[in-house]
């Protein structure tokens, strides 16, 4: 009651008041200042960290285009393994790039050709290594729906259609087909029935792309979204010339001592009128809705990597190549015979 008193009287005459009553409050009020931020602080933190991602997402962003590069090159010396495996257990010979029959009977040197276990008129390359990866390609209609993960780059925007992807290609003269007559270096033609696949110990050099990073793109066959096989790699079709030999006499458009382009290895093969600029411009990948090209043959390369300016490809001797555009040189896919 006194207490009370005494308060009370601190109405009439505050100086007699307790003053701890009014230091709780400004204490705690002065507390809650302190916790707070002003618009100038919170101001300054959101700019710190905006400054912060300007300096890191260019590193960031390099970095996860080199991670999307060594992970080709991994997939590439998985094809080279499963390569391997096939020479091994096929006397040390390579699959045919494309193999095809012909269950009509019409073409003469397909009659004994054995027809693969598929309803596909063409069994590729990427068929064979995908069988040994992983098996069960073939979907319900007994064509290839199940590719192996391993040929579609992660550099890439996969397309959403189409049976299968495949973001590689392969030499022509290293995996040759069994449907076309092939020129040898000498001038000297082989019939189709006749044409056989390689010997890998007898291919020169070592240093000879297998395989490479090629475009997404829509392929001729039903529903495929691939290049598999660059079969006109240099001027027109292997079997009109001696191309893609070291050694060959070549001029002109047709040196192979030059640089290749991202459209394709001879500048105006297509016609005197492709530029170079227009060339580059198939440097891309088809994605989304498939738009196919003027001629799906110009595309023969894709330097996917390091913003679309480099290429990987697997060598013969089962190393790995990176080449910018302006390093991957024609005679870089050429061999000094077949093998």
């Amino acid at each position: 009651m006194r207490y009370v008193a005494e308060n009370v009287r601190g109405v009439v005459n505050p100086a007699a008041a307790d003053s701890s009553l009014f230091d709780y409050s400004y204490e705690t009020s002065a507390l809650g200042r302190l916790g707070a931020f002003t618009l100038v602080e919170l101001l300054v933190v959101i700019g710190i960290i905006a400054l912060l991602i300007s300096v890191l997402l260019p590193a960031l962003n390099k970095a996860r285009q080199q991670a999307n590069l060594i992970d080709c090159q991994s997939r590439l010396r998985q094809m080279g393994q499963a390569l391997g495996i096939y020479v091994a257990e096929n006397n040390g010979f390579l699959p045919y790039g494309d193999i095809r029959y012909d269950p009509t009977g019409t073409t003469t040197w397909l009659a004994g050709a054995p027809a693969p276990s598929s309803a596909e008129f063409s069994w590729y390359w990427d068929f064979t290594l995908s069988q040994l990866i992983q098996a069960n390609i073939l979907g319900s209609d007994r064509l290839v729906h199940n590719l192996s993960p391993i040929f579609q780059d992660v550099d890439t925007i996969q397309a959403n259609y189409g049976r299968y992807i495949n973001h590689y290609t392969c030499n022509p003269r290293i995996f040759p087909d069994n449907w076309e007559s092939e020129t040898l270096q000498d001038g000297g033609a082989i019939s189709p029935q006749y044409v056989l696949p390689r010997r890998l110990s007898n291919i020169k050099p070592s240093t000879a792309f297998l395989i490479w990073d090629a475009p997404q793109i829509v392929d001729w066959g039903p529903g495929n979204v691939a290049y598999e096989q660059a079969t006109e790699i240099d001027c027109n079709a292997l079997e009109l010339g001696s191309y893609l030999f070291v050694g060959t006499a070549t001029g002109g458009s047709y040196n192979y001592n030059r640089p290749a382009l991202p459209g394709g290895v001879v500048p105006n093969y297509i016609s005197a009128s492709l530029s170079i600029a227009q060339e580059k411009k198939y440097n891309v990948d088809q994605g989304g809705t498939p738009t196919p090209i003027p001629d799906y043959f110009v595309s023969h390369m894709r330097f996917r990597h390091l913003n679309n300016t480099t290429l990987n490809a697997l060598c013969v001797d089962g190393h790995v190549e990176t080449r910018a555009v302006g390093t991957f040189m024609v005679l870089d896919v050429c061999i000094n015979s077949p093998g």
